[in-house]
């Protein structure tokens, strides 16, 4: 293996790995906008579980694995699904890539939430919960660089080039996540209400990456001599560092918000009491909300360290062959090869990361009492250049939804641009979904995926009043 892939290993798979040792959001769109989303719905709108239709729901255990670039892919006409079904290795050649000049962006998140509980009465909701989050993103890479990480130093058409980088980012976060949220009606005017949330975290942090690059021009003569001529480029880590193993281990805290809002048309308060009503109600004609997301920050103190890499020039010979055991021998080999001296680059200790902050408006329209059509907006919020970038999307997901049984179809352009199509099912207590499906029928190519599931119990009992099998507990707007 070159030592372009292994510091492309460093970045992404070292973090995905490190993930991995737990389980490893994007942003559910089958399931985050039902009314009976619950726990799975505060991300997107704290505000979410001031109406939701049961007094009480406790989430046994619910996840989200999310990854998605626009780079590496297979063809929609060769995706290699019997490999899928055998859990079969993939090999470099089962792959392609789009070898053209516009950046190239990846991201990934992953969410584990453990047990967490909501309840609510008829103006005001509380919820607590328990997540284990990991989120990486890589955005406005060049493509030539990214092309040298797929394939090595030893791809010749770009060997003799003097390639000059514009600005790129990196960004990848492990942390844990304790929050309680409050939502409450705060206004009712006839047959409109308003609801508004807020969700307040304590974040500990794990680990961290970031990397800045504004410039960075260099040549690869042959597929051992690598020239650097020019860079800029900050960077920092709170990873394990020597041949550790301590992913888990606390190297930092911080905190974060969501807030939310929500406008209900025409909401029917008798709709969301099961019993009540011997006719079937529409909960609301339109729900409007609106929200931001992830508002907040780490900092690692512990086993952080950051560097710079300025306005040095330099010659790596035996680049191919350079062995990195770990993250100290490649922060080690860079200021050696830069500056003569194997610290002179790490500028400190200690760094602050930015959450993947986004705003985000949702529109909710209930076509019928079982049949609803949500359009949904977010667009991510870059606040600090040390952070992970959240990706933009528009999505438009038509659903049924019962008391017992819902099923969405989330179609969404990923990034205002990638098109994706996705499925999603809830059961009772049981809740499976992806919003990335279409590659499978061969709509398009497969570039990422998508996966969300959920455990959980609610209530059967509103205005105590119980509802069992055969007491006629069913409203018709509920079975």
């Amino acid at each position: 293996m070159t030592s372009s892939r292994i510091l492309l290993r460093y970045f992404f798979i070292t973090v995905l790995l490190l993930t991995g040792k737990k389980v490893f959001a994007q942003e559910m769109n089958g399931i985050a906008h039902s009314n009976f989303a619950g726990n799975m719905g505060i991300e997107m709108n704290p505000a979410s579980i001031a109406v939701m239709p049961y007094r009480f729901e406790f989430n046994i255990l619910s996840g989200d694995i999310f990854l998605q670039n626009d780079y590496i892919y297979f063809p929609a006409s060769d995706i290699p699904t019997g490999k899928f079904a055998r859990l079969a290795p993939l090999l470099h050649e089962d792959f392609s890539d789009h070898y053209t000049k516009p950046p190239k962006n990846a991201f990934g998140s992953v969410l584990l939430k453990g047990p967490s509980a909501v309840w609510r009465n008829d103006d005001i909701a509380f919820g607590v919960h328990f997540s284990l989050r990991s989120q990486i993103s890589a955005t406005n890479v060049p493509y030539h660089l990214a092309k040298f990480f797929w394939e090595g130093s030893d791809y010749t058409p770009q060997q003799k080039v003097p390639w000059k980088s514009t600005a790129f980012n990196l960004g990848a976060l492990v942390y844990a996540e304790g929050g309680f949220t409050m939502a409450k009606t705060i206004r009712k005017k006839q047959q409109n209400i308003t609801t508004g949330g807020a969700t307040l975290n304590f974040l500990l942090g794990m680990s961290g990456v970031y990397l800045n690059s504004s410039m960075f021009d260099y040549t690869f003569v042959d597929e051992s001599l690598l020239l650097i001529r020019g860079e800029d480029i900050s960077y920092g880590h709170a990873i394990p560092y020597r041949e550790e193993k301590n992913y888990l281990h606390p190297r930092g805290m911080g905190a974060s918000f969501n807030l939310g809002i929500q406008h209900f048309y025409n909401y029917i308060a008798q709709a969301y009491k099961p019993g009540m009503s011997g006719v079937k109600l529409k909960k609301y004609d339109v729900r409007l909300g609106f929200s931001l997301m992830d508002i907040g920050f780490i900092h690692f103190s512990e086993n952080a360290r950051k560097f710079e890499l300025n306005n040095s020039t330099a010659q790596w010979p035996g680049f191919d062959t350079t062995k990195f055991k770990d993250v100290a021998s490649i922060d080690s080999a860079f200021s050696y090869h830069l500056y003569n001296d194997a610290t002179k680059s790490q500028a400190g200790n200690g760094f602050t990361m930015i959450l993947p902050a986004a705003i985000s408006g949702q529109a909710d329209w209930s076509i019928t009492p079982k049949f609803y059509l949500n359009l949904t907006v977010i667009q991510n919020i870059q606040i600090f250049d040390k952070s992970v970038i959240r990706p933009s999307q528009v999505a438009l997901t038509p659903r049924f939804e019962t008391r017992r049984v819902e099923v969405s179809l989330p179609l969404s352009l990923y990034q205002y641009n990638f098109f994706r199509a996705g499925l999603a099912f809830r059961y009772k207590w049981f809740v499976l979904g992806t919003d990335n499906l279409g590659w499978w029928p061969g709509l398009y190519e497969m570039n990422g995926l998508d996966f969300y599931f959920g455990f959980k119990y609610t209530s059967d009992i509103y205005d105590n009043i119980r509802f069992k099998k055969g007491k006629g507990g069913h409203c018709p707007a509920y079975k």
